[in-house]
């Protein structure tokens, strides 16, 4: 069973997705703050991080994506970072993927259908099966 960390200061969204991933039999786990979601990155070797960007004092979630990827140098670390930035602030471009400003795998705007985030966790871990062409 994979186990994803999901980090985000919205404890609301934190179930929410609890509840989604667990239904999808993923092993689930929380962090409320970018230190202690460190912290546990580093105790518990998660297959996989639900991330957001903006946490308690800003863009937190830029700062610690960089930290997982070059501090701990985890680069094979699926990484799914979620956020409202782009609806909440309305920036003059869309932040996407970046290996050198933002190291991570996938960005999506909250909210996510959980159909949506079950997906895109399975793709990340490469969960997806191939369906057989004819019956067995």
């Amino acid at each position: 069973m994979a186990r994803i960390l999901i980090i985000d200061d919205d404890a609301d969204f934190r179930a929410t997705c609890r509840l989604t991933l667990e239904a999808a039999d993923f092993e689930v786990s929380e962090a409320a703050t970018p230190e202690e979601g460190f912290e546990q990155i580093r105790s518990e070797s998660p297959d996989l991080v639900i991330l957001d960007v903006i946490m308690s004092e800003g863009y937190e979630g830029f700062d610690l994506a960089k930290r997982i990827r070059d501090e701990l140098k985890l680069t094979e670390l699926p990484i799914l970072m979620l956020t409202a930035v782009h609806e909440v602030k309305q920036p003059l471009f869309r932040f996407t993927p970046d290996e050198d400003y933002l190291p991570v795998d996938r960005l999506l705007d909250k909210p996510v259908p959980s159909d949506v985030l079950v997906a895109k966790v399975k793709d990340l871990l490469n969960l997806h099966r191939e369906e057989p062409k004819e019956p067995l």
